[in-house]
């Protein structure tokens, strides 16, 4: 491993703390500043869309005053034309004539017929009494000079009068003395008529290169209110769209009319249809309702209705101009990061030099301390270091000289100690060979009998255990059985456990009797005497008939056996059980019986099986340990052991032992 020194190590540490917090400073201030771009960014394109709102509302309001008071102008045209038709007596008949040289370029009354079949004589009296409307014209006219271009109204009876310059592109052609013009065919007229009310028509382009024009007309009924004609004016829009369109909307940003048909409004320019936008953009804007829309091209688009024609009034404007002011910001932001990071950087490399320097001043006693410890910890324990500083370095060397002589003391302790753990190791290593000799261990233990096949292990968790199993014949017919779990573990539960194998095995061979229960209760009140401990031991005593198989037992607190018939499965064989023995004098134990039949095995064991437990602490278990036991169908009694045996090492895996593993296998034969 490669080695550190503490100066580099508090130079390191110097290092690393200066540029986590230039990190952590440079990440607050650009999170900072996106942050604050987020909000400025949003915060712009909202008050873009409002003041976009606001303008367009505003513009849209004038355009319709304007229109209406032109729709206001030709409805009162209207009315007095009926006011004529009404009482046409009240008034002077006026010459109206066609188109004139001499009057060209002037601005006067003059008249058209629809076609060749209108006889200008059945009209003549009609067209004189209309002529009476030049004293309400002639003033609009005169305001409006350069904007309404000119006043007309055509009647449904075939002619039609107009104030407005006359223009020698109206004169009759040669051989003729009136001009025929197809009005009843025109939009606004059949509009008009149609509709009955005040109308206005989409942007054209006037047939006689004056521009955009406009025309707002209305319908005029004769005395029996019968549909007459219609009056109109044209004008162009050059004037009106100015005034609502010329808005300074900053840097690549404009503002443009559409018509009803979609077509973008532009006087003296190609006109183009909105789709060109974007069809999807162009349906949004031509819906006739008011909003904000973004393109794909990342222009905003602000639109509304303009409801006298309707117009869509649309004003457009870049993202990347409203979000200039921002990027500004970003700028100086970024500089003003870079600028503190830039000064950041030269801190940090003072204070490395300054760290440095330090080091060198915190390190040198340290160093010398090292090397008096050095002598130390090479076995010379009556060396004692210098102190050379009033701080913690010479609290740590007087904390060294302590050491020293502490452990000077220690090691002749220790000698003591380790002679004395190694005596005590012996003696447990005698009295583990003392228990092991105590249990049967030769196999088989009885060479000449063949009614049954029989083995036995114990593993102790520490040097002795408490565990013990035992098997001796009483009489030539009966063999008793033995196992048994002593409570706790180590020292006293062994010295326990040698009285109560002896207390069993002297009181079972003692008689006749072959009565588990009987045995039990003397065992129990001998061992209650003087047990000051208060230790007890679980016991399952069985005496097995050799001669028929008939087995009597009593189980005083310990597991169940499991029992296999021949050809079947293990099973546990559960009774009532009695307290464990050693607990309370004078007690009764239950007994119960059964029967092996040739073939038959019995397994005893103690609790260190089936609660031995893994690294997950889960319990191996019973269930576990049949399914194991179900599988040594053809084995003798010492296999099915060695089978158990790695069964429960390969569960428990490295988790430690905890208790005892005592096992009992038995195979009867029946009588040979």
């Amino acid at each position: 491993m490669r080695r550190y020194t503490i100066r580099k190590k508090v130079q390191s540490i110097v290092l690393y703390i200066s540029l986590i917090a230039l990190i952590i400073t440079g990440a607050i201030g650009i999170f900072g500043m996106f942050s604050i771009r987020k909000d400025s960014e949003s915060a712009l394109i909202s008050q873009m869309e409002d003041n976009l709102k606001a303008i367009i509302d505003a513009k849209s309001d004038l355009a319709d005053s304007e229109l209406e008071r032109y729709a206001g102008y030709i409805t009162n045209f209207a009315m007095c034309i009926e006011e004529l038709y009404h009482k046409p007596y009240y008034y002077v008949p006026r010459e109206v004539f066609p188109c004139r040289r001499e009057t060209e370029g002037q601005i006067v009354m003059q008249r058209s017929l629809a076609n060749q079949s209108v006889d200008v004589n059945s009209v003549m009296d009609e067209i004189k009494i209309l002529g009476n409307t030049e004293s309400d014209w002639a003033p609009v006219m005169e305001s409006y000079n350069g904007t309404i271009f000119v006043i007309y109204a055509a009647t449904e009876s075939g002619f039609m009068i107009s104030y407005g310059v006359n223009s020698l592109e109206a004169l009759p052609e040669e051989g003729q003395t009136e001009y025929y013009y197809d009005f009843h065919s025109r939009p606004w007229y059949k509009e008009a008529k149609e509709k009955g009310r005040v109308i206005f028509t989409d942007i054209y382009s006037d047939s006689y290169n004056r521009g955009l024009m406009i025309t707002c007309a209305a319908p005029f009924y004769d005395a029996k209110g019968k549909f007459a004609g219609v009056v109109a004016m044209d004008m162009l829009i050059g004037d009106l769209y100015n005034s609502i369109v010329d808005v300074d909307l900053g840097k690549d940003s404009y503002t443009f009319l559409a018509d009803k048909a979609g077509k973008i409004i532009i006087p003296g320019g190609e006109s183009r249809h909105i789709s060109t936008i974007t069809k999807s953009l162009a349906d949004t804007i031509m819906a006739g309702k008011q909003g904000v829309s973004l393109s794909d091209s990342r222009v905003y688009y602000a639109y509304t209705p303009i409801k006298s024609t309707g117009w869509t009034l649309c004003a457009s404007i870049p993202e990347s101009v409203i979000l200039e002011p921002v990027r500004s910001m970003n700028e100086r932001i970024i500089f003003t990061i870079l600028s503190f990071m830039g000064a950041f950087v030269i801190v940090v490399a003072l204070a490395v030099v300054a760290a440095r320097k330090f080091s060198h001043k915190l390190t040198a006693p340290i160093i010398a301390l090292e090397e008096d410890v050095k002598k130390i910890s090479g076995g010379n324990l009556d060396y004692r270091a210098e102190i050379r500083s009033n701080d913690e370095i010479g609290d740590l060397a007087k904390s060294f000289n302590d050491m020293a002589a502490s452990l000077k003391d220690y090691v002749k302790n220790l000698a003591a100690v380790t002679a004395e753990k190694e005596r005590i190791g012996a003696e447990l290593n005698i009295a583990t060979q003392i228990q092991a000799d105590m249990l049967p261990r030769i196999f088989p233990p009885f060479p000449d009998r063949k009614e049954f096949d029989i083995y036995a292990t114990m593993n102790p968790a520490k040097e002795v255990g408490g565990d013990f199993y035992d098997f001796f014949l009483i009489n030539d017919d009966h063999l008793a059985l033995v196992m048994a779990d002593v409570s706790g573990k180590g020292v006293p539960a062994a010295l326990f456990m040698v009285i109560a194998k002896t207390l069993i095995k002297n009181r079972a061979q003692m008689g006749e009797t072959v009565n588990p229960s009987e045995i039990l209760a003397d065992v129990n009140n001998q061992l209650c005497e003087g047990n000051d401990a208060d230790l007890f031991v679980t016991v399952w005593l069985g005496i097995l008939e050799l001669s028929t198989g008939h087995v009597v037992c009593s189980n005083a607190g310990h597991e169940y056996p499991a029992i296999r018939r021949a050809g079947g499965n293990y099973e546990l064989f559960k009774t009532k059980q009695s307290p464990a023995v050693a607990t309370m004098e004078n007690m009764r134990f239950r007994q119960s019986d059964f029967t092996l039949e040739p073939g038959d095995n019995l397994y005893l064991y103690t609790d260190g099986v089936a609660e031995a437990t893994n690294i997950h602490e889960e319990l191996y278990g019973t269930d576990r340990m049949l399914e194991v036991l179900n599988t040594t169908e053809n084995m003798d009694a010492q296999k099915i052991l060695a089978a158990m045996k790695k069964s429960v090492d390969e569960f428990t895996g490295e988790a430690p032992q905890f208790d005892d593993i005592t096992m009992l296998s038995l195979r009867y034969f029946g009588k040979c």
